[in-house]
């Protein structure tokens, strides 16, 4: 969806030196690694966890399907 971005490799290189700091630490006390998209379908969203319009912002892509980012991560 717009307003999404690419980086490139010298972004990602220190974006990786980074999170692996950060997962080797938590790691370190007990954590599990997750991977989840950042936004949903706002109608799954609102599904699962209520219409509460202040936790809740709403983005449209392109191809009109309205989008919510996920505030619980």
């Amino acid at each position: 969806p717009q307003g999404t971005r690419d980086y490139s490799p010298k972004q990602m290189a220190i974006r990786e030196t980074v999170f692996n700091a950060i997962i080797t630490c938590f790691k370190r006390h007990g954590a599990e690694v997750i991977d989840t998209p950042v936004f949903e379908l706002k109608e799954t969203l609102t599904g699962k966890y209520g219409e509460d319009s202040k936790l809740i912002y709403d983005l449209k892509d392109q191809g009109g399907e309205l989008l919510s980012l996920r505030y619980d991560l």
